[in-house]
Order: structure tokens, then C-alpha cells, then sequence
């Protein structure tokens, strides 16, 4: 009795479903045969959307270079015997600098106008927050996230 309900619910289930695939079919065939007769392969929405999609990556490419530029956060490895060892910003376009030059640190004053230097220090300052050059893009951004999350 079992079996036989089961081949019986068996037998509907695949006359139900051949029958929807001819019919799936059947609309498959007419929608395609309207779409490419009546509409260009080139749709305005698509330009639309294609051209959002890019100013999407090309600001997102802009914002992330304005924010490398203005942390500090990205300095080229290549200057060995001059580092920044640490920086303040003091207002919206002035800073000062704390450079090591060789055995030397120097205090500078940075305006949008002009670099002048404030102080030479005749002792060494030791600075737990030296920036290293070998750390890559990875290791800074986690600092700026860590110190966006501690302020």
C-alpha cells in the first residue's frame, strides 16, 4: 500500500514538473524572441549603471589618497637617514615635526607657507611611537582605526 502511494506521489510530481518546464519554456521562447526584436543591446540603463559604478571606485580611490595624504600615515621608505619621528598638528595647516637627520633630531614648524626650524635638540628624545617603514598598509591602517577608536 505504501509503495503504491509513493509511486503514485512519485508519477504527479514529475507530471507536474515536466508540465511547468514546457511552460517555462514556452515563455522563455516568447520573451526572447520580443526582447532582442524590439530593444537595442545597448540599454541607457546599462550605460547609466555602468558609469555610477565608476565614479563609485574612482572616488573611493580619491577619498582613500586624501586620506593617506592628510594622517601621514604613508611615508616612502626610501629616506633611511631622515625619519619623522613624530608630528602635532597645532591647527588646521600648521604642524610641527620632530625629524631625526642622521644622529640629530630637529624640531621643525610646517605652515602651508613655509618650513622653519624651531629647535635642535642636543639630546636625543626616545619615542615609543616611532613610525616604522617596513609595516605595510595593513598594520597602518589598524593603527589609524585603533587611534579612531580610542578618541
Amino acid at each position: 500500500m505504501i509503495s503504491l502511494l509513493s509511486k503514485a506521489f512519485s508519477f504527479f510530481i514529475f507530471v507536474s514538473l515536466s508540465s511547468l518546464s514546457m511552460a517555462a519554456e514556452q515563455v522563455d521562447k516568447t520573451a526572447l524572441s520580443s526582447k532582442t526584436l524590439s530593444s537595442s543591446p545597448v540599454d541607457t540603463g546599462a550605460i547609466v549603471e555602468t558609469l555610477l559604478g565608476l565614479l563609485l571606485v574612482l572616488a573611493i580611490i580619491a577619498f582613500l589618497a586624501w586620506l593617506l595624504r592628510k594622517t601621514g600615515q604613508f611615508n616612502a621608505s626610501s629616506h633611511r637617514d631622515m625619519q619623522i619621528i613624530a608630528s602635532l598638528s597645532l591647527g588646521p595647516r600648521e604642524r610641527a615635526v620632530l625629524l631625526q637627520v642622521g644622529q640629530q633630531q630637529i624640531l621643525v614648524g610646517v605652515t602651508s607657507q613655509q618650513v622653519q626650524t624651531l629647535h635642535v635638540l642636543e639630546e636625543a628624545i626616545n619615542t615609543d611611537n616611532k613610525q616604522s617603514n617596513s609595516s605595510g598598509f595593513a598594520d597602518k591602517l589598524q593603527q589609524i582605526m585603533q587611534q579612531k577608536g580610542k578618541s
